[in-house]
């Protein structure tokens, strides 16, 4: 069996090398592996890393050069050019903990209808720390579509089969932050989805990471907002208790002894302001 690793990249340097090593060095030699990556044009040390990492461990790493739309373009562009039975999008600042893959390849071995197989990401610092566990739930479509991405699923934790590919396409390049939340929708309505309760990545936060700039994640809510309304339109799916949905979150982090991150996205939605869209447009 291959497995395809898509990583967009552009001026990756600080981190690119850990994330090489997490794909080639940290997984058993029972699969084949290979690593697209999708540059965007980097001007920093990024290219040269990639190709002394290739070159020192003859790693199979495809390199793609040139200008491309947007983080999803890119990635379009790196599935376009896979050949593998199983993928996966790793951010170049995240890790796969060692043996992920091998794990994973053994779910979709015991059950041949599997079509997407995924785990909990730790969230690390931009020094490599440890945060916290996001321990998501069971798969849940209408959960998904109402209360949001990262609750639910979380693309650098997720592995597909290439059939996924013939069941929803790709991703929508018209959303510029959110298409992940889009396509796991689309991927949920059609697909088998399977839950491993392991932690699979190390999922970084740091400055420049899209999720933790102030801009970039105004925009990414007001995107999510608007295809959570759309699929709750098209699904007919009708809403259910905010409070009892968030109280069942609440209280499974808990469990967990995970309270902090639900208490920092209450606060995101807030300042957001989409808590307010969420209590006129879904309860009222």
């Amino acid at each position: 069996m291959k497995v395809s690793i898509i990583t967009p990249s552009l001026n990756s340097g600080k981190y690119i090398e850990n994330n090489l090593k997490s794909v080639h060095l940290g997984q058993k030699d029972d699969f084949t592996v290979e690593q697209i990556i999708i540059d965007g044009g980097s001007t920093d040390q990024t290219i040269n890393i990639i190709n002394n990492f290739k070159n020192k461990y003859d790693a199979n790493i495809k390199l793609i050069q040139g200008k491309d739309k947007s983080m999803y373009d890119a990635i379009n562009k790196g599935l376009k050019a896979m050949d593998g039975d199983i993928w996966a999008c790793l951010n170049t600042d995240d890790l796969y903990y060692p043996g992920i893959i091998n794990l994973v390849i053994k779910e979709f071995n015991q059950d041949p209808e599997l079509d997407v197989v995924y785990g909990y990401p730790d969230m690390i610092n931009e020094n490599g720390e440890f945060i916290h566990t996001l321990y998501l739930p069971k798969f849940d479509l209408e959960f998904l579509v109402l209360r949001g991405y990262c609750l639910t699923i979380l693309q650098p934790a997720s592995f597909l089969h290439k059939r996924v590919l013939d069941k929803v396409g790709y991703f929508d390049i018209a959303y510029k932050y959110a298409s992940d939340y889009d396509y796991f929708i689309r991927v949920g309505s059609k697909c088998k989805m399977e839950l491993v309760r392991r932690s699979f990545t190390q999922f970084r936060e740091h400055p420049a990471a899209i999720t933790c700039n102030e801009k970039t994640r105004s925009v990414q809510t007001e995107e999510t907002i608007s295809i959570s309304k759309k699929y709750m339109d098209e699904f007919k799916i009708k809403q259910r208790s905010l409070l009892l949905d968030n109280l069942k979150l609440y209280l499974r982090q808990v469990r967990f002894k995970n309270i902090r991150y639900m208490l920092e996205r209450t606060s995101e939605l807030t300042r957001a302001g989409s808590w307010r869209w969420f209590l006129k447009e879904r309860i009222m």
